[in-house]
């Protein structure tokens, strides 16, 4: 039977232990619970390059060394081609075996190629890909409802830290591949740029660079990495080639790691303006320049209004910004090494378009592209496909806007592996491992209890006992449906970006209903379903393509879709729709190839149940958009003032004193008005710095305030 049920809380995550009850609580009684358990390791087979381990052999004799013969039984490995020969695994203490049905935890990286191979009554733990409701994925999932698996999938293995910018909660994932995307695309980029130089004829140093896979760790590719800069810095590049500029985008972990491997070359970094005089210099060069593109470089308000460029106001509003990469970064570039995120809400990067055009003035300076962020027709629109380990590169000409996979001179060089991180298989496999290793021992550890499962996993949990858990019931409708068609970005479509207790109330299923009788094809962007933590029901944000050639199918999805979120109170869901259409229908604002039709959701918090507070929840909450949420400590006033927004709930908190509920609303809302007495502001606009949410009092400033 499923095995991973009570499992001990995580200690050292406190924070996280939210929500668990809500999906463990209606544990079957006949479920037998077991102490000692023993771990399997899966063999990697859905591609030929996945050398990549969930544990290594290092950390398969920490768990034998320490629990076996008491809590663990023992630890099974299925022969594979992993970068880590099965000797080593032996050596550790495991048992080298293809037979793996002893196994009550099978581990692995990858989702299993053939669904006949899962054993019943097991539980997995792999990257299943099937939580945005991927069709190619569909039959794995019914497998393994079927066959009564516990499926937990790495990707939803989160929590939620508050982003640095904006102040609200994000989802980190726990357990993934951290920056090795990075270092090994910054590696292939090094050997794209050197093989489309040669095309130029120029021989440069960075022919000598090989593909990340083809070292055996990273301490080998570094050593290579740091001879090539000593060529370039003894010897300099050619003195015919300009001053090479590399612009990195991106801020996250994948810049960083393309960033720790750029910094083994000779470089300097530089600012935007300094990259314009640095052309200017005669080489030869011995060295290279490094930009860090900011998002304040990248975009600029439409309305043409000069400002402070405010990221929180960017991000909630994107579409009242435009592009300005190709005229304002491009032109000094010699190298893109993409690690931005980006959906179609976004302005892109840089267009096909604004490409030819650079052509066409005459600059072709622009030789290479590291597309590690792998948005096809995404950021960088002329990448027209992922590329693979052995064809890592193709050549685009914004002349012809053609395509050739081989690199060529008089055009632009992509990269876009989309499986980086297996061509540096140890240190990936190790930093894997490291994550997922405290999570293996708490299980070991605290056995199979009453208390559930550490957070981290019971929000990871896809499927039990035969049936989708809460947080992924949504998967259901998706099942029933046909095999979506695959679209790309260039075919004719709109995004729906829709907010709202999506589930619970239904509206998902409904709004898939309403495409399916229009005719239109979907696709899942993204999916983030958020649990009721504290008795606060967080909303979910679905993000759906819906494809279609003929326009009045599309505009009838997008009024039907509206006139379902008007009808569903209980969802208090909005939508943001974003236009892609072959053919833009007259009189729709235009921004490159995306606009923003909807209003965006905008969340008020009055705190307070007053006299004034009704006319100003009926003020602020006259547009279906606005969210206002009255929160007192009393609920009949908090509802009678509520009721005069369109779109207004009550809720119940103790207002007199900071605490997590307080705390919890500030954060959820994009301003906050206080009508509390004023000797409680100081409080509430602590609560507002720390979330960076925007705060209207009616009183006048005091010192306290003033000392703020």
């Amino acid at each position: 039977m499923t095995l991973l049920r009570g499992i001990g809380r995580l200690a050292s995550s406190p924070h996280l232990r939210r929500g668990v009850n809500q999906i463990w609580s209606h544990r079957p009684a006949s479920a037998v619970l077991h102490r000692d358990i023993s771990i399997g390791i899966l063999r990697e087979n859905y591609d030929k390059w996945e050398r990549r381990v969930p544990i290594t052999p290092d950390h398969a004799k920490h768990l034998i060394d320490n629990y076996k013969g008491d809590k663990l039984t023992g630890i099974y490995v299925q022969p594979s081609q992993r970068i880590f020969p099965d000797s080593q695994y032996e050596k550790a203490g495991a048992i080298v075996t293809e037979d793996v049905s002893n196994a009550d935890i099978l581990l692995g990286v990858k989702r299993v190629a053939n669904e006949d191979d899962l054993i019943p009554d097991k539980t997995y733990m792999f990257f299943s890909h099937v939580i945005k409701g991927q069709s190619e994925n569909m039959e794995l999932l019914k497998a393994v409802l079927d066959k009564n698996i516990q499926l937990f999938d790495y990707e939803a293995i989160t929590e939620d830290v508050k982003d640095p910018t904006t102040g609200k909660l994000k989802k980190r994932r726990l357990v993934a591949f951290g920056k090795y995307a990075g270092i090994a695309g910054m590696i292939d980029t090094l050997q794209c740029l050197g093989r489309r130089l040669l095309a130029s004829g120029h021989s440069t140093p960075f022919l000598n660079c090989s593909p990340a896979y083809v070292y055996y760790d990273l301490d080998d590719a570094k050593r290579c990495i740091e001879e090539i800069g000593n060529h370039i810095e003894k010897d300099g590049l050619p003195v015919s080639l300009e001053p090479l500029v590399f612009a990195f985008t991106g801020n996250g972990n994948v810049t960083k790691g393309a960033l720790e491997i750029f910094k083994l070359l000779p470089h300097k970094m530089i600012t935007l303006e300094e990259a314009a005089e640095i052309k200017k210099t005669a080489g030869p060069h011995n060295r290279l320049y490094g930009l860090m593109v900011e998002q304040k470089d990248i975009v600029k308000k439409t309305d043409g209004v000069e400002e402070s460029f405010d990221v929180k106001h960017y991000r909630a509003n994107p579409s009242e910004y435009e592009s300005m990469f190709a005229s304002n970064v491009a032109p000094v570039c010699n190298v893109i090494v993409n690690g931005i995120y980006w959906d179609e809400r976004y302005p892109r990067l840089l267009t096909k378009a604004e490409m030819t055009d650079l052509y066409e003035k005459g600059n072709k300076s622009l030789f290479a592209v590291g597309d590690i962020s792998c948005d096809v027709n995404g950021s960088i629109e002329f990448l027209q496909y992922t590329t693979t380990i052995e064809k890592p590169f193709f050549s685009w000409n914004p002349a012809t806007n053609e395509a050739v996979d081989d690199i060529v001179d008089d055009s632009v060089a992509v990269m876009g592996v989309d499986i980086l991180p297996t061509e540096l298989s140890v240190e990936s496999s190790k930093h894997f491992g490291d994550a997922l290793l405290p999570l293996l021992k708490q299980i070991i550890i605290d056995g199979f209890t009453k208390d559930g499962l550490p957070p981290e996993l019971a929000n990871a949990c896809i499927a039990r006992d035969g049936s989708l858990t809460p947080n992924f019931e949504y998967i259901k409708a998706l099942m029933k449906r046909p095999a979506m068609v695959h679209h790309d970005l260039t075919d004719s479509h709109i995004l729906l970006r829709i907010n709202g207790h999506l589930f619970d109330s239904g509206l998902i299923n409904q709004i898939l209903d309403v495409i399916e009788r229009l005719d239109c094809h979907f696709e899942i962007e993204d999916c983030a379903v958020r649990p009721t933590v504290n008795g606060v029901p967080h909303k979910s944000v679905l993000m759906l393509k819906v494809f279609s050639e003929d326009d009045n199918k599309l505009d009838s999805v997008i009024a039907k879709v509206d006139m379902l979120l008007q009808l569903i109170d209980s969802a208090e869901a909005s939508m943001q729709h974003f236009d892609n259409r072959s053919a833009k229908p007259k009189g729709l604002p235009s921004q490159g190839k995306v606009s923003v039709l909807g209003e965006p959701e905008k969340r008020v918090l009055i705190l307070g149940a007053g006299k004034v507070a009704s006319g100003v929840a009926e003020y602020l909450g006259r547009s279906t958009s606005t969210t206002v949420a009255v929160a007192s400590m009393f609920e009949d006033e908090a509802m009678a003032v509520a009721k005069n927004a369109a779109r207004g709930k009550a809720v119940t908190c103790d207002l007199s004193r900071s605490g997590d509920k307080l705390r919890q609303l500030v954060q959820e809302a994009d301003v906050v008005v206080s009508l509390l007495p004023a000797p409680l502001h100081p409080m509430v606009a602590e609560e507002c710095i720390s979330w960076k949410t925007d705060l209207v009092t009616a009183s006048y400033e005091s010192k306290e305030m003033q000392a703020l």
